[in-house]
Formats: C-alpha cells, sequence, structure tokens
C-alpha cells in the first residue's frame, strides 16, 4: 500500500473522529500522520527539549505494552489526554502501529493543564485559550472510535500494509547456518530455533536460495574448511571438528567429492610458504 493510500485512511478517520491520527514504525517513529499538526497543547509542550522527551518516552513506553500484549491499547499521557494504539502486521510480524488521541475526557483537569502551560510560556491568555481548546469526547464516544479505528487497522494489516522490516524465515535460517556451522546442526534444530514447520523451511529456503539447506550448510563448512587449511596449522581432524562434520574420514570423503582432491592436498598445493602443516 503505498503511502498516500495510508494517509487517506488516516484523514477518513480524522474525518470521522476529529482527532489527529498517526502511523508509526516498529522504532515508534511517526511515519505519517493526519492532520500533520499537533494539537497546540502538545505542539507547546513539545517545544521544551525536556517535555518533548517525556512525550516521547511515555508513547514509546505505551507501544512496548502493545508489542508485547498484541491488543489495542487505551492510556493516558503524564497530562491527562486519552491516546489509544492499534498494532499492525504483515504476514504476522509486527510492522508499525496506528495512534489516534490528544484527547481529553470528563475527567480532564483544564485548570491542571492551564497552570502548566503557563509554566512553560508565562503567557497567560495562550495558556488558557490553549487548555480550553482541547477537544474532550464521552467515554462512550471514545469507545466508538477506538472501534473504527481497530476495524481500519485490521484493514490494514490485511493488505500488510506497513512491509515488514524483520528477515524472512529463509534469511533467518541462513543467519542460524552462518553462525552455527561448527555445531552439530539438524532440521529439527532449525525448526525449533525458527518456530516453523520441516515443509515450510526446506521450501522456502529452496525457493529462496536455489539450492537446498544441507548444500548449503555444507558449502558454508567447506569454505571454512578450506580457509583454515591454508591459515593454519591445525591437524586435518581438528579442522574437522572446527568445521562440523566431527569426522575426519567423512570430511575426507565430502572434501575430495567438493574440490577433487584430499584436504591434504588441497592444503599442499595451497598453503603459504611459511606455515607448518602438520
Amino acid at each position: 500500500m503505498k503511502k498516500t493510500e495510508i494517509i487517506s485512511i488516516l484523514c477518513e478517520l480524522h474525518k470521522i473522529s476529529g482527532l489527529r491520527v498517526s502511523l508509526h514504525g516498529t522504532d515508534f517513529e511517526e511515519i505519517a500522520a493526519y492532520p500533520e499538526h499537533r494539537l497546540p497543547f502538545c505542539a507547546i509542550i513539545q517545544q521544551n527539549r525536556d517535555e518533548y522527551r517525556r512525550c516521547v518516552d511515555c508513547d514509546t513506553a505505551a507501544c512496548k505494552r502493545v508489542m508485547a500484549s498484541g491488543q489495542t491499547l487505551i492510556y493516558k499521557c503524564r497530562h491527562g489526554l486519552t491516546e489509544v494504539i492499534c498494532p499492525l502486521y504483515n504476514f504476522g510480524t509486527l510492522t508499525g502501529y496506528i495512534m489516534m488521541g490528544q484527547v481529553g475526557d470528563e475527567e480532564l483537569d483544564v485548570a491542571a493543564a492551564e497552570r502548566f502551560l503557563l509554566e512553560l510560556t508565562a503567557d497567560a491568555r495562550l495558556a488558557r485559550s490553549t487548555a480550553l481548546g482541547i477537544t474532550r469526547i464521552s467515554t462512550d464516544m471514545l469507545t466508538s472510535y477506538v472501534r473504527i479505528m481497530t476495524i481500519c487497522a485490521e484493514y490494514m494489516t490485511l493488505t500488510n500494509a506497513l512491509p515488514s522490516r524483520a528477515p524472512r524465515l529463509p534469511e533467518l535460517a541462513k543467519i542460524y547456518l552462518h553462525e552455527r556451522f561448527g555445531e552439530k546442526i539438524t532440521i529439527q534444530d532449525i525448526c525449533r530455533e525458527l518456530g516453523c514447520s520441516k515443509s515450510a523451511l526446506l521450501t522456502s529456503f529452496k525457493s529462496e536460495y536455489g539450492t537446498t539447506l544441507n548444500n548449503y550448510l555444507c558449502e558454508i563448512r567447506i569454505n571454512e574448511a578450506k580457509r583454515l587449511l591454508t591459515s593454519t596449522n591445525m591437524s586435518i581432524s581438528a579442522i574437522a571438528d572446527a568445521t562440523g562434520f566431527y569426522d575426519q574420514s567423512y570430511f575426507s570423503k565430502v572434501f575430495s567429492a567438493r574440490l577433487g582432491m584430499t584436504p591434504s592436498e588441497y592444503r599442499r598445493e595451497n598453503a603459504n610458504e611459511d606455515n607448518t602443516h602438520i
């Protein structure tokens, strides 16, 4: 979904609610919003660097709660304004959030908001007009807005509106192999680590890289063995262990099949003259 389409959805939400609606990534940074400008009360507060950081910390903490629960969250900021956050997903991976709010409810302490603004601006008229200008809605109306917002979030999830930045299954498997090639690895180990089925892992890996997972792992091990053979004095047996083969005879058999020569022959032909090999 293009950004213009996303902003169009945010605009429709704003038309219904009259509230500011924004889209955030998983790093909690704002990606798009409608309207672009913030509530005057928030805009004044966030002109102060320390206050801005406190607001960001408050929103970040709320997003982390949504990340943990996977559910829509209604919360109040430290100044008593109500915010709503809905999670967005892309093929099951959290990709961001929709936020709606900067609104007061029946319990909002307008006098306290005015006093706080006065401390920041020293402008009594501005402080009073800004505090009185905060939109206030009933709990029932807020509940209705939240339902509509949740429906929009579900639509954006179904259409995968926000692309996932997280690595896909084949990439995660590839990373796993490079990090653990020296260990005894089974397909079951990888599936358990990545939380996937055997068929999904093998099919997606072959589709992505044009080779089997086992063949790719063998290639990593052989390349590392070649490096060790030509740059260290390690024994053939030790190299077999270090590269995940664990059996010198099997290592030699696989190595010979791949390169047309034994590990010892490869070492003799390619080792640096300074090396003294065992």
